[in-house]
């Protein structure tokens, strides 16, 4: 008897769930209807007008230096002095020092190279005047070797002169200092990069070009490029402000 009770009460709570359901299903609110956006693409028309005169071709590239050089001591030794100026960023010009290093150690070898090439001059005028009273005797390879030892040693006091000013380090070009890595007191050998530098005067962007754009430059091929130049508008934008060059 309980159980057929139990079955009656859930029967009626079932019914009852779905009754009010089905009340409540037609009082829902209807959604809103929107119109779809329309598929049709806008466009800016303009009126077609015949001219005639180059069809200009567009294409982005990076701008690169015309030359760039490590700077690099060709000789060893201590940096004694830094230009201020030497500094990432700063302009320089052709023929500025850039840093000095300790001469003392390329002044002796010059002072050396000079009294070896002293030595030899006597030991040449001693030869000649052996050989001088008598041309028929056999002191002319003496002679020769004098004057080879010569020879040898004006060219040992050139290098150490130019070993000396080699400890002045230059700027090869007017250009804009990309970074350095130098400091007095440091101690620099032959070839060591301390600095990097590139030029100013001339830049030059590398730009490709589809074959559709290439074919729209008239005589490409056939133009002297040393007598007329193709025009090129180079254009740049740095924050708000645009610029553009010639080239």
């Amino acid at each position: 008897m309980r159980r057929t009770t139990a079955y009656l009460i859930a029967a009626a709570v079932v019914a009852g769930s779905a009754g009010v359901a089905m009340l409540l299903v037609p009082l829902e609110p209807e959604p809103d209807t929107r119109e779809p956006p329309s598929q049709i693409p806008y466009v800016d028309t303009a009126r077609v007008v015949a001219g005639a005169g180059p069809i200009p071709g567009h294409g982005a590239g990076t701008v690169r230096p015309r030359a760039e050089v490590d700077i690099a001591p060709q000789v060893g030794g201590r940096v004694i002095w830094v230009d201020p100026g030497f500094l990432s960023g700063r302009p320089v010009v052709s023929g500025q020092t850039l840093f000095r290093l300790e001469e003392a150690d390329y002044e002796y070898r010059v002072r050396e190279a000079q009294a070896a090439l002293a030595a030899r001059h006597v030991a040449l005028l001693e030869a000649r005047e052996d050989a001088a009273p008598n041309p028929l005797t056999l002191r002319v390879p003496q002679l020769k070797a004098a004057e080879a030892a010569v020879e040898r040693e004006q060219a040992t006091l050139a290098q150490a002169k130019l070993d000396l000013s080699r400890t002045r380090v230059t700027a090869p070009f007017d250009g804009m200092v990309r970074g350095e890595t130098v400091s007095v007191g440091q101690l620099v050998t032959a070839g060591q990069a301390v600095g990097k530098l590139y030029a100013s005067d001339t830049v030059e962007v590398v730009i490709p070009l589809a074959d559709s754009d290439v074919a729209l430059i008239p005589g490409l091929w056939e133009t002297d490029l040393d007598r007329q130049r193709i025009v090129a508008r180079v254009f740049a934008e740095y924050g708000d402000v645009a610029y553009a060059w010639r080239g």
